[in-house]
């Protein structure tokens, strides 16, 4: 009986460890993107279309797990739309977004993994990035950012420091995009 007991406390006490539940990103833009913009010879842009890319399932744009957290977007439970939305923030807080620019950015998400597994947790994004000037197609790029990190046995310590380096990889993805050269030559000032 007693032995019963403490295998009971036992797996209710790593059930509390877990942190078992959902929660939604959300995304900060960062001082290195917003100088990236700042210093850019970008025109302000306008962004379009975001959505999962057409071969990929649609679960992949829906959620990732981190061990028994669902993690979600905010934006109908679309990280293609996470995306979008963290593109916007990054223009609008650099001046570089104006919703009336023919110069459009428009994305397709094609990769979004996470695995908080104990020792090391990953986690990978990548998009396929494309640029239309007055409807004319001037960029089409796919760029993808990885994240390896040390994760805990406890998923209270694991859990929050996974998701924060997924959503750091939003980040670090955009930062890809406002680095790449094509993408800078494509949304100059003309």
């Amino acid at each position: 009986m007693i032995r019963t007991v403490l295998l009971l406390a036992m797996l209710v006490g790593s059930l509390a460890l877990t942190a078992c539940g959902q929660m939604a990103l959300s995304y900060q833009p960062t001082m290195k993107n917003l100088e990236a913009l700042r210093t850019s010879s970008m025109a302000p842009v306008n962004v379009g279309k975001f959505s999962i890319a057409p071969d990929k399932p649609v679960s992949m744009d829906q959620s990732v797990t981190a061990r028994a957290t669902t993690v979600v977007s905010p934006h109908n439970n679309s990280f293609a739309l996470f995306l979008k939305d963290a593109l916007i923030q990054e223009l609008q807080a650099s001046n570089k977004y104006d919703a009336n620019s023919t110069i459009v950015v428009n994305g397709l998400l094609t990769k979004s993994a996470l695995d908080a597994s104990v020792g090391t947790g990953r986690g990978t994004l990548a998009a396929s990035f494309s640029v239309t000037r007055d409807g004319k197609p001037v960029y089409n790029k796919e760029l993808e950012e990885k994240a390896e990190w040390p994760s805990a046995f406890i998923g209270a310590d694991a859990i929050p420091t996974a998701i924060n380096e997924y959503t750091s990889l939003y980040k670090k993805l955009l930062g890809k995009l406002f680095g790449d050269s094509d993408f800078r030559q494509a949304t100059q000032v003309k």
